[in-house]
């Protein structure tokens, strides 16, 4: 079993503050580069929270909130 640390939540103050820097920071990276500075927003998170943090729950918890778009081409069959 792993040891896990209980975390509270942010405040909701804090959370539309980390929003408006995230947009800012997207809007910066633009269209093209906007997947690529999210993964590694995330990555960095993830390591700095160590196993304190579930990435993969928290994944799934985001795809649950995400309209996805089905995919296109050849491989979507």
């Amino acid at each position: 079993m792993t040891e896990r640390t209980l975390t509270v939540p942010l405040p909701f103050d804090a959370m539309e503050r980390i929003y408006d820097q995230l947009a800012e920071a997207i809007d910066r990276a633009g269209p093209d580069n906007e997947a690529v500075f999210l993964t590694k927003l995330v990555l960095v998170m993830a390591h700095r929270a160590g196993h304190a943090l579930d990435v993969e729950s928290c994944i799934e918890a985001a795809r649950g909130t995400v309209a996805f778009k089905p995919p296109s081409g050849p491989a979507a069959c």
